[in-house]
């Protein structure tokens, strides 16, 4: 029975990733809290905003497993995870990253970061 169950985890392998993804984005963006800039301060709303936000890392990280699943031609493909397909899922993860911060920081004003992540050396 324990076998069977494990085939059909694997057979899914977007449910690892997804949950692990949720995991890890979700204690980030809470850690990240005191660099943002909320348009409320009341605890359910930020609360809210960081599962937003996790949300999002998830399907970035899902769209990235499916760019290098799609090359590779296997959704096995981080069973058995070289140099070059790791390489492949962070450029892809890197690069969308980038983009979003430009244009929802920059552009559209979506978010906003406060003043702590600046630090400024003085003599």
């Amino acid at each position: 029975m324990k076998i069977q169950g494990m085939k059909r985890v694997i057979s899914f392998p977007e449910l690892n990733i997804a949950f692990f993804s949720f995991l890890l984005n979700f204690v980030w963006e809470v850690l990240q809290t005191p660099f943002f800039v909320d348009i409320s301060d009341q605890i359910n709303t930020i609360i809210w905003y960081r599962f937003h936000c996790t949300l999002g890392d998830v399907g970035i990280t899902l769209g990235c497993f499916w760019l290098v699943a799609l090359i590779t031609k296997s959704r096995s493909w981080f069973l058995n995870p070289t140099k070059n397909r790791l390489l492949l899922f962070v450029a892809f993860g890197v690069s969308y990253t980038i983009f979003s911060e430009i244009k929802n920081v920059s552009l559209n004003k979506l978010w906003g970061y406060s003043e702590l992540p600046v630090i400024q050396l003085k003599p």
